[in-house]
């Protein structure tokens, strides 16, 4: 998985609580074991859906973690989008996306580029980028068919929707992200002043996004750097969680970080599973894969 998380990554068994006093860390409430790696999860419906690299499985568990359908597309599967016809999974070194009828389970095989990174579903299309290649793809979501490719430099990596565009992050020494705007076609560069913003989210109308080393918060609609967070260590992925907070993951050091959007500060950290990568919030609960383990964890806070 070299584009995407390089080698398996070592936990280094930090356990910083760096909050404020009297803060309670969210309790690890259940494991689920899922096969070598799992990679990327995404919520729709009630039901969460894992991409697991090393088996190449895709995993819909519900909500008291029992696992109800497993599907096969074969190697190297990550990123994941849901929507209400399909399920859509990249496989990075295969080049591809794997589209999963909900309905009949039918596989559709769909060639992207070299280093298939991330896919989100917005503005009535499938759009995934292309690290190696350095390209974003439209798709329609019915059959998988190209509609557009963007370039905006290379390799980009994370894609989100926000504040009606679509903005793709980037890789290595990159100091931008790519904003998209639908209906035009029309790709901004952003700059955002600190290096490698790979992974935006959209979280309560702001952009989101982890750098090397902190998370950044943006305007949608400008683009304007609202907060720079220091974390250290290496930043993946965020998501809104249930109590108010910013969750980070941390997958060098294998922890979650919590951030106060309105302080734009760190309130704790606490150790998830071996190589803490991506989240998704299911209801009150937070899920976290551990990409260097094999099981999904949730967090209650």
């Amino acid at each position: 998985m070299a584009a995407l998380v390089g080698a398996a990554w070592i936990a280094l068994g930090v356990t910083t609580a760096g909050g404020a006093s009297g803060v309670v860390s969210p309790t690890e409430a259940l494991v689920v074991a899922t096969g070598k790696a799992p990679c990327g999860s995404f919520v729709r419906a009630g039901g969460l859906w894992v991409g697991v690299y090393d088996t190449g499985k895709v995993l819909q568990i519900d909500q008291r973690g029992r696992v109800t359908r497993r599907t096969t597309v074969g190697r190297w599967a990550c990123r994941i989008a849901v929507g209400p016809g399909a399920i859509w999974v990249t496989r990075d070194r295969a080049g591809e996306l794997v589209r999963i009828s909900r309905g009949s389970g039918r596989l559709l095989r769909v060639r992207v580029g070299a280093g298939t990174f991330d896919v989100r579903l917005a503005a009535g299309s499938v759009w995934a980028s292309s690290y190696d290649i350095g390209t974003v793809v439209r798709l329609d979501p019915r059959n998988g068919k190209l509609r557009s490719v963007s370039r905006d430099g290379p390799n980009p990596a994370g894609v989100t929707w926000c504040g009606g565009r679509v903005w793709v992050g980037h890789g290595r020494q990159a100091t931008w992200l790519s904003a998209i705007t639908p209906a035009t076609m029309r790709v901004e560069r952003v700059d955002v002043g600190a290096e490698t913003p790979s992974w935006p989210s959209c979280i309560h109308g702001e952009l989101w996004v982890t750098t090397s080393d902190s998370v950044l918060r943006l305007d949608s609609h400008t683009g304007a750097v609202l907060a720079r967070v220091h974390l250290g260590g290496t930043p993946a992925d965020t998501t809104a969680g249930p109590d108010g907070l910013v969750w980070v993951t941390d997958k060098e050091r294998s922890l979650v970080f919590r951030v106060d959007p309105t302080r734009n500060a760190i309130v704790d950290s606490f150790p998830a599973g071996p190589g803490a990568f991506s989240l998704a919030r299911l209801g009150n609960s937070v899920w976290v894969t551990s990409f260097a383990g094999a099981d999904v964890r949730r967090y209650d806070p």
